[in-house]
Parts: structure tokens; sequence; C-alpha cells
């Protein structure tokens, strides 16, 4: 199969009893208990991955709209403010709100 890995595992002498034992009580092979494990390892280190990923790109995202924000908080010289206010003024020059 082209899309199998070979590894090579060397285990200490008190790892590899416990791997012994652990696949026996299940009636499984040590080998294919050790692949299971490494396996099931890959998974959630690519799930990890993954997420961190996602974090980034959402901490990229509120950075730039902070920075947007930031840039729409910035009056403007071009802008005349009290025409585009919702509110309108009394000829007095007192708001109508």
């Amino acid at each position: 199969m082209a899309n199998e890995v070979k590894l090579t595992v060397t285990l200490g002498e008190a790892l590899a009893a416990r791997l012994n034992a652990a696949a026996a009580a299940q009636g499984w092979s040590a080998e294919s208990l050790a692949a299971d494990c490494i396996a099931q390892n890959l998974e959630v280190a690519l799930r990890h991955r993954v997420l961190i990923e996602r974090i980034e790109q959402i901490d990229a995202a509120i950075l730039d709209m902070a920075q947007a924000v930031g840039e729409l908080g910035v009056p403007s010289a071009g802008i005349d403010l009290d025409k585009i206010c919702r509110f309108g003024k009394h000829a007095d020059g007192s708001d109508l709100a």
C-alpha cells in the first residue's frame, strides 16, 4: 500500500512488559496495540494543530476588526459631523434631543 508508513519502535523493558500484558489481556498482539495507540495519538495531535491554526485565524480576524473600528473612530477633517447626526439643532444652536 502506497500510503503506509513503517516505523520501528524500541521500548524499554518495563514499558514493553506492560504493553505485552495489556495486549495479552485483550487477546491482541503487542504490535497491533502499539499501532492503535500511535494512531490515536497522531489523531489527537492533528486535531490540536487544526485548533491552534483556527485560533490564530480568529485572532488575526479580531485584530483586523479592531483596527477597522479604530480607523472608523478617528475623526476626519473632511466630514461635518453635524450634517450626519440624527438629531438636528434649534436655531439657537442647542440640540433638539
